[in-house]
């Protein structure tokens, strides 16, 4: 549901925020002396993050490029590059409140090599299963934890939306544990998409670089729940020979949903470089009799291609949710990069299979074992989203922008009731929004942000630089449901002698909000509509009943 909401709020930056015809931009810098990027017709760089591990499931580490080989539909390929990562390195923690009621999104600027997140799927989880899973989760935390930083999502009604943002802090995640599950799920089954959720995780996680792994607890794919699902249960063929074959053995989403869309939501997960581990949340089952074990079987085989096809590993018929969780963020820390340029490469729009060999036994390795060769991904751009963007303005003057995934705004929020003493007695702001009007059921806050004139991108109008940007505020409710939005559009005229004097200085803008005790999370972006740069936030909410002393 998140990503949902992530479209709708640019579309209303878009649409509602539409930024004047550019005159003249500023810019210090010389015009970049970068040649066009071009992609030839019949190439392309394939890129796989390998895990290898040994029996007892502890990483490997320090093998050569030369213990590496790699095959394309059963050709050996050469490796033009090879890098190794070990370990996560010193990362920051998350956006937990710098101080009371003040948040910020820096922790992008100290990320770690890989981020792992937790992808809670109750929509075919029974209460007495997320029981057990909130048991399992909560063991892990306390007794064990976590060295790297998460972000917890659920899988609710029909979406998804984050409740916890990246952070190693054991009471937050808790916390957040406690939000998401147990809770009561819908009335009669619900039969929601595995390729929505895939591509709400996967939007959400396009401004992070690097590799990510979603941990995907759940109770298998709602597909099979249907009246008629005997018509999909040749999915579930052989689990043994689908463990061990390639992505044509396993026939549930080829059968069962249009082969275009997994195709497109497979090259966004690898454009991504997202894996995910489809984790049963069911634990051990017994035998549930003959329809119950089928459909069971054919859900196994659809995390197994969804692993397959990512770079993950599948999870099921286990009660050790623990020790899983602990083997998948123990070990995929430490990994492999290969790329390579395959040989006599063409457009054929087929699926490519991917093999990986070393040249030593005894090791388990983790990789996607394939990808799409169409023209979907170079068509629409995104082989090129990771290149710099440099529009040309109506002078002729080329100006380079940052990608929107690379460098997201990074920016502070204060969000406090607006009764609070550090709203009360902070002084007026040169510009000011306009507030809405009083609302009898809801308690009215103050949102400040507080955004560096070095991350925007100025326009000269009239001889002096102006910044436009929009802010938005997107409000949920426990199930993640949207309770309303507000949106602004800004612009403000800088000061020259400001900006060289001190070139870090920031700008700030007041915004107010009526929120309800039913309010629980809020999602602020901050717009740049010259460069198109965003940077968003996650706030957690504990709004007071109207008429209550804020605390």
């Amino acid at each position: 549901m998140l990503a949902r909401y992530r479209i709708a709020l640019g579309v209303l930056l878009f649409y509602g925020f539409q930024a004047p015809a550019r005159t003249h931009a500023q810019s210090e810098n010389p015009a970049p002396q970068n040649k066009p990027y071009t992609i030839e017709a019949n190439s392309r760089v394939v890129l796989t993050d390998v895990t290898v591990t040994d029996r007892k499931g502890n990483p490997v580490r320090g093998l050569p490029e030369s213990a590496f080989r790699i095959f394309d539909n059963d050709k050996l390929q050469t490796v033009t590059s090879f890098e190794e990562h070990t370990g996560i390195g010193a990362v920051t923690d998350d956006t937990a409140a710098i101080r009371p009621g003040v948040y910020s999104d820096d922790y992008l600027l100290h990320l770690p090599p890989v981020l792992s997140v937790v992808l809670i799927d109750i929509a075919n989880l029974e209460i007495t299963d997320q029981m057990y899973l909130y048991y399992e989760l909560t063991r892990f935390f306390k007794e064990r934890g976590t060295t790297q930083p998460l972000a917890m999502y659920l899988r609710a009604g029909n979406g998804c939306f984050l409740v916890q943002n990246f952070t190693r802090d054991r009471e937050s995640l808790l916390k957040a544990l406690r939000r998401a599950i147990p809770r009561i799920p819908p009335t009669g089954p619900e039969y929601l998409s595995d390729i929505d959720t895939l591509g709400q995780i996967a939007d959400h996680l396009r401004q992070l670089p690097g590799r990510k792994n979603v941990l995907w607890f759940s109770g298998g794919s709602t597909l099979y729940l249907h009246e008629d699902a005997t018509l999909f249960q040749g999915a579930a063929l052989d689990l043994d020979a689908a463990s061990h074959g390639d992505a044509t053995l396993l026939t549930s989403p080829e059968q069962h949903d249009d082969p275009a869309q997994w195709r497109k939501i497979y090259d966004d997960l690898e454009q991504e470089r997202i894996a995910v581990y489809p984790i049963d949340a069911r634990g051990l089952t017994t035998n549930m009799g003959f329809t119950r074990t089928e459909t069971q079987w054919a859900q196994q085989a659809m995390m197994i291609e969804t692993a397959r096809s990512t770079g993950g590993q599948a999870f099921y018929n286990s009660n050790g949710l623990t020790e899983i969780t602990q083997e998948i963020l123990g070990s995929d820390t430490s990994f492999y990069t290969l790329t390579y340029s395959p040989r006599d490469f063409h457009f054929d729009n087929q699926w490519h299979r991917v093999r990986i060999a070393l040249n030593i036994k005894d090791y388990e390795l983790s990789y996607r074992h394939g990808y799409f060769a169409d023209r979907t991904a170079v068509e629409s751009g995104q082989l090129q989203k990771t290149r710099p963007r440099m529009p040309l303005l109506p002078d002729g003057e080329q100006v380079q922008l940052p990608d929107i995934r690379r460098a997201p705004i990074i920016f502070q929020a204060r969000v406090l009731p607006a009764s609070d003493p550090d709203v009360t007695s902070a002084p007026p702001l040169r510009v000011t929004i306009q507030a809405p009007p009083p609302d009898t059921g809801a308690v009215p806050y103050s949102i400040r942000y507080v955004v560096p004139v070095n991350e925007l991108t100025p326009q000269t109008v009239d001889g002096k630089p102006q910044a436009t940007l929009g802010i938005a505020a997107i409000l949920l409710n426990h199930d993640g449901r949207p309770d309303g939005s507000n949106a602004d559009r800004v612009t403000m005229t800088l000061d020259n002698a400001e900006i060289q004097a001190h070139p870090d200085f920031a700008i700030a803008l007041d915004q107010r909000l009526n929120l309800k005790h039913d309010d629980k999370y809020l999602y602020l972006a901050v717009w740049d509509m010259t460069s198109g740069r965003l940077g968003t936030l996650q706030v957690p909410l504990d709004v007071p009943k109207p008429g209550k002393p804020v605390r």
